[in-house]
């Protein structure tokens, strides 16, 4: 693996530059870590994924990582991105990263439009978003200011990354966009009404884009993953059940990518859990949400 360090130390200052939107742009990196323009006679998918810097970002792209492929990458930890692109570097691909906050409209469409430009993107990862601890909700209710974060990362954050290559893959005629929900967007928790919001939202955006870029020969796939092993994850004061790593996490998702599904959730027993609720009276449903909420988060 390539060291951090040395890769750090080839970042040269006249190919590293911050444009108005404030997003930090870093060269593209190539096997060994030196930085170079690709080659025009390069083939292999072209692979954006937002919030790669952890968790199943960081997964993703590393799974996708080997020779031909182009990972743009980006996260707002620039010390874990660099270390995610090593490894994707020493697995053989090309990495672009940058430093950029989803919530940045103009920023995130002049990243991703001059990515594109690069190579045509292949496929979109819509997967930055916050969550855990910092999404747990007080007794007394969730703070606006902390509620209108959660949304503008989780919901419009994916809008950001989709819309600026909706025309491009429609005037292309192909393209896969790939949105992560969670599993708690098909359920309210008391444990976090605006994150379940947010992600339900999301959900519901993927699926009428589905049906709305199909006749464009563009697909788009929703993923909702129960609890993953993750930084975000193991922040919370609750238990995890039927945890997945997140190297099997990202593995599945791109088996449901790669097979053009339209919805992947996971684990399945989380699954019949979640919809065992539909089953159910509400208000036992509720009895028994606010029964666990009350016994695991505040005990």
């Amino acid at each position: 693996m390539i060291e951090i360090e040395k890769l750090i130390s080839n970042v040269k200052p006249n190919r590293f530059r911050r444009d108005q939107s404030g997003c930090s742009f870093h060269a593209r990196s190539s096997r060994g870590g030196v930085l170079m323009a690709i080659s025009p006679r390069a083939i292999g998918l072209h692979v954006v994924i937002t919030g790669a810097s952890s968790g199943l970002g960081a997964a993703l792209a590393r799974v996708y990582a080997k020779p031909g492929v182009l990972l743009t990458l980006s996260g707002r930890d620039k010390m874990r991105l660099l270390s995610v692109a090593a490894d994707c570097v020493s697995a053989g691909a090309e990495v672009d990263i940058v430093v950029c906050d989803v919530t940045d409209a103009d920023g995130m469409a002049a990243w991703l439009t001059s990515a594109d430009q690069v190579r045509s993107i292949d496929i979109v990862f819509a997967n930055a978003g916050i969550g855990g601890k910092a999404a747990i909700a007080p007794p007394e209710g969730e703070a606006n200011a902390v509620a209108r974060l959660i949304f503008a990362t989780n919901t419009l954050g994916v809008i950001n990354t989709v819309t600026p290559i909706i025309p491009r893959f429609v005037g292309r005629q192909t393209g896969h966009f790939v949105v992560v929900s969670s599993l708690a967007g098909l359920l309210g928790l008391p444990h976090s009404p605006a994150y379940c919001g947010s992600k339900a939202a999301v959900r519901v955006y993927a699926e009428g884009l589905r049906r709305l870029m199909r006749p464009h020969g563009v697909r788009v796939t929703v993923v909702n993953p129960g609890f993953i092993d993750t930084p975000m994850s193991r922040s919370l004061p609750l238990p995890g059940p039927r945890i997945w790593s997140a190297d099997r996490a990202a593995r599945a998702v791109k088996a449901a990518v790669e097979k053009g599904r339209s919805e992947v959730t996971f684990p399945w027993p989380l699954r019949l859990a979640v919809a065992a609720t539909r089953a159910l009276p509400s208000r036992l449903v509720d009895a028994i949400l606010v029964k666990h909420y009350r016994r695991t988060t505040f005990s």
